[in-house]
């Protein structure tokens, strides 16, 4: 009986047109960390207050209040581990939404960017560290508008 030793079964099981599959499978992923941080606004998330955040997402714009902007969120929570938020607006030609919490450092939670056609609706979850107010910026093509909600986190008592 032939010995083969493992360096000879890996050789025959493993073909070079299976080498050239994986590869060509895997190259998608070798792009992929660029054109996802390509987008990422590092100083905004870098901020410590919520001025230097949307001072460093948009400029000088100011964002407007508006009542297009219709957002759900509980006035009263237990914990703040886990926060169900929903944001949809009928503004026209919405580029972005962020979620900023004054209270948490980092401010901004989340900036979710929408292609031209797409429907700006966003349900997601935040964190809060404590009580305070939870602000949505959407980002038009005529400029920016706002709406601010206030919750308060109850540990330990009855909602």
């Amino acid at each position: 009986m032939k010995s083969v030793n493992s360096f000879t079964r890996f050789n025959m099981s493993f073909s070079r047109r299976q080498f050239i599959k994986r590869l060509v499978a895997l190259l998608p992923l070798a792009a992929l960390p660029h054109n996802l941080l390509a987008a990422w606004p590092k100083q905004a998330f870098s901020a410590r207050t919520l001025e230097e955040a949307l001072a460093a997402l948009y400029g000088d714009e100011t964002p407007q209040p508006s009542d297009k902007i219709d957002m759900k969120l509980d006035k009263r929570v237990e914990s703040g581990e886990s926060i169900p938020v929903t944001i949809r607006t009928s503004l026209n030609d919405v580029q972005s939404i962020s979620l900023f919490v004054a209270e948490n450092s980092p401010p901004l939670a989340a900036t979710f960017y929408f292609d031209p056609l797409g429907i700006p609706y966003i349900a997601t979850r935040l964190k809060l560290a404590k009580s305070g107010a939870v602000t949505a910026v959407i980002k038009t093509n005529h400029g920016l508008y706002s709406q601010q909600k206030e919750i308060k986190i109850i540990e330990g008592e009855c909602i």
